[in-house]
C-alpha cells in the first residue's frame, strides 16, 4: 500500500474558508484572502501553507474535500465533475476510442455520438473544474504574494518552491482549457480576487501560459531533481512544455516542433540507463497501471516512467473520478457472456457504462480467437470472453471489445501479480495512480515532432518508436514505417485512456470533418459520418457566454 504525504491527504481547510466555485457563478470563483482570519495562519504559518497547497492538488485528484461524494463545485454529479473523470468525458468518449453505453445520463450521447452543444451539461462541468483549479492556484500565489500567511525568513525559499508547483498544476488546466476551448478565460494571481477571467485569443493564451512555463523551467536550473511522490517538479513542467509545443500549430498558428524535439531529447537523457533496454521505460506495461503504480512515479523505487501521476488511494482519496471511474465504468457483471467478477479487475465496481469502438479494437492485431500478442492489449475482454469487436449496438455492452487497463492489483516489476501487496477485492475505490504525462508519450511525441516537423534524427525517433513498440511485444518498424498515420495509430495504441486522443485527431486533421470517421461519430453506426470542421474546437458553454459575455467559437 502507498503512503502519501502526510499534508497531501487534507483537512478541507480552503473549503472551510469558502474559497470554492459554483458552476452557476464562475464570475466570483474564489473570495478574497482579506475575508479571511489571518490570525488563524500566523499560529502555524508552514502548515497552513502546506495545507492550502494540497488543496491545490487535491483539486485535481479527487471531487472535493469530504469524502466521494462532496464536490469543491456545486450542482451536478460530484464524481462526474472530478478533474480527471470530466477532462476524460470530453478528450476520449467524443473520439474513436471509447463507446459510452449507459445514455441516461444527460450530456454524454451528444458526446459520445459528436453532437455536442453550447448547451452540453458535461462540457460546462469539465469548463467549470479547470477554472475552479486555476482560481485555487492563483489563490495560493496571491496569499503567498500578499503575506497573508505570516511567513518567516526561513520559510521564503520554500514558499518560492510552491508557487512554481502550483504554477504547473495551472499550466496543465490552461492546456486543456487551451486545447478543448480555444479563445477561452485568462486570469492569474495579479488580478484581484473574485474578478471574472477575461477572454483571450488562443494563440494569446498559448503565448502567455508557455512563456511562464518556460521561465519557471529556467527558474528550477538545469537539473531534474525528484519532487516527492505525487507532486510536480522541473521535469513535471518540461513534460508539459512538449505537450504544448507539440501542438503549437494548432493552438497558435506557429509550429514548434524543434523545441519539442529539443525538450524531449532532456527528458529522455535523463532516464536513459535503466529499464526496458536502458530506455528508462518500466520493463511491464501492464504494471504501469495497478494497484502499486505509485513505484513508477518519483521517488517510487522504480524506472520513474509517469513523469507525471495523480495520486489516487482507496482508503484515503476516494474518488467516483480517476481511475475508479476508468475501471468500474469499463466493466460488468451484469452482461450475459461476459461477467466480469472481481478476478478481472479486482475492484468492487461494476458500472456496465463504457467499452472500446470497434476502430480502436482493430488498432490491434488480433488471432481468430481473440488474443492479441500486443501486450497493451493483453487483458482486454474480446472475443474469447463473448465480446463482439463492433460497437454498433451502442447500448449493449457486449457489443464491443472492453479495454481493460487499470486495475487494482499489484505487480511486480514483470507484471505478474503480487498477491502480498494486492489490495482487498472488496475494495469499490481503486489505489492505482492515475497517469497524466508518461516517459513513453515523450518518446512517440519526439518521434512525431521529426516526421511531422522534420526536425531531428530519423534513425533517432526510429530508435524512440521502437522502445515502445518492443516494450509491448511487438515488431520493430524500419524507416518507410515511420509516417504520420502509423505513428497517430502507435499513440492510440500506447496511450489509449490518458486522455491524448482528441487532440492528437485535431492535430492530424482527423476529428472534425470527414477524413476520418468512428462508428457513431455524427451519430451514424457504421462507419460513422463527416461533421461540421468548426467541431475541432467546443463551444464555450453558453452559461459562462451568459455570464461573461464571451465570443462563441465560429459555427456554435
Amino acid at each position: 500500500m502507498k503512503s502519501l504525504n502526510k499534508f497531501f491527504i487534507t483537512l478541507g481547510l480552503v473549503a472551510s474558508l469558502g474559497l470554492t466555485s459554483c458552476v452557476d457563478d464562475l464570475d466570483n470563483p474564489v473570495i478574497d484572502p482579506n475575508d479571511m482570519t489571518p490570525d488563524v495562519f500566523a499560529e502555524d504559518p508552514k502548515g497552513y501553507m502546506d495545507r492550502v497547497l494540497a488543496e491545490c492538488y487535491q483539486s485535481l485528484a479527487t471531487s472535493g474535500y469530504n469524502g466521494p461524494g462532496s464536490s469543491i463545485i456545486s450542482g451536478g454529479d460530484a464524481g462526474a465533475n472530478s478533474f480527471t473523470r470530466a477532462v476524460f468525458v470530453c478528450n476520449e468518449l467524443t473520439t474513436d476510442e471509447f463507446a459510452w453505453k449507459q445514455f441516461g445520463d444527460a450530456g454524454q450521447y451528444e458526446l459520445a455520438t459528436m453532437q455536442f452543444a453550447a448547451d452540453n451539461g458535461v462540457m460546462y462541468t469539465t469548463y467549470s473544474r479547470i477554472y475552479t483549479c486555476i482560481a485555487l492556484c492563483n489563490e495560493f500565489i496571491r496569499t503567498v504574494d500578499n503575506g497573508k500567511f505570516y511567513l518567516t525568513e526561513d520559510l521564503l525559499p520554500l514558499a518560492e518552491e510552491y508557487k512554481r508547483q502550483v504554477k504547473v498544476l495551472r499550466g496543465l488546466c490552461y492546456f486543456y482549457a487551451i486545447d478543448m476551448f480555444g479563445n477561452a478565460g485568462y486570469q492569474d494571481e495579479t488580478m484581484p480576487a473574485g474578478t471574472a477571467p477575461e477572454q483571450w485569443k488562443r494563440a494569446d493564451l498559448y503565448n502567455k501560459v508557455v512563456g511562464d512555463l518556460e521561465a519557471l523551467s529556467a527558474e528550477w536550473g538545469d537539473s531534474y531533481e525528484e519532487p516527492s511522490y505525487g507532486y510536480v517538479g522541473k521535469e513535471c513542467c518540461d513534460a508539459l512544455l512538449a505537450k504544448f509545443y507539440l501542438n503549437a500549430e494548432v493552438f497558435c498558428g506557429v509550429p514548434a516542433y524543434d523545441k519539442c524535439w529539443e525538450i524531449s531529447q532532456k527528458i529522455i537523457a535523463h532516464h536513459q540507463g535503466a529499464g526496458f533496454n536502458g530506455s528508462g521505460l518500466a520493463q511491464s506495461y501492464k504494471a504501469l497501471f495497478g494497484a502499486n503504480n505509485d513505484e513508477y512515479m518519483a521517488q517510487g523505487g522504480r524506472e520513474n516512467e509517469i513523469i507525471w501521476g495523480i495520486p489516487q488511494d482507496g482508503m484515503s482519496l476516494q474518488n467516483y473520478g480517476g481511475t475508479t471511474f476508468y475501471i468500474a465504468a469499463g466493466s460488468s457483471t451484469s452482461t450475459p457472456g461476459l461477467d466480469m467478477t472481481n478476478a478481472v479487475t479486482n475492484l468492487n465496481a461494476s458500472w456496465t457504462c463504457m467499452n472500446a469502438r470497434q476502430q480502436l479494437s482493430e488498432k490491434f492485431e488480433w488471432d481468430d480467437a481473440g488474443y492479441s500478442v500486443d501486450a497493451r492489449a493483453e487483458l482486454w475482454m474480446t472475443k474469447k470472453d463473448g465480446a463482439n469487436i463492433e460497437n454498433t449496438a451502442i447500448t449493449n455492452f457486449a457489443d464491443g471489445y472492453v479495454p481493460v487497463k487499470y486495475t487494482n492489483y499489484a505487480y511486480d516489476e514483470w507484471g505478474n501479480i503480487d498477491e502480498a501487496n494486492t489490495p482487498d477485492a472488496s475494495n469499490a475505490f481503486a489505489d492505482a495512480d492515475w497517469s497524466v504525462i508518461r516517459l513513453a508519450e515523450i518518446y512517440l511525441s519526439a518521434a512525431e515532432a521529426s516526421i511531422l516537423g522534420g526536425v531531428g534524427d530519423r534513425a533517432t525517433a526510429l530508435e524512440y518508436v521502437n522502445y515502445v513498440r518492443e516494450r509491448a511485444w511487438m515488431e520493430p518498424w524500419t524507416l518507410a514505417e515511420l509516417t504520420a498515420d502509423n505513428i497517430l495509430d502507435e499513440r492510440s495504441r500506447e496511450l489509449y485512456g490518458e486522455n491524448v486522443r482528441r487532440t492528437d485527431l485535431v492535430r492530424h486533421g482527423k476529428y472534425a470533418g470527414g477524413n476520418y470517421n468512428w462508428n457513431w461519430k455524427g451519430n451514424v453506426a457504421n462507419g460513422g459520418a463527416a461533421t461540421p470542421e468548426h467541431m475541432n474546437l467546443f463551444p464555450i458553454p453558453s452559461t459562462v457566454i451568459s455570464f461573461q459575455g464571451y465570443e462563441q467559437n465560429p459555427g456554435y
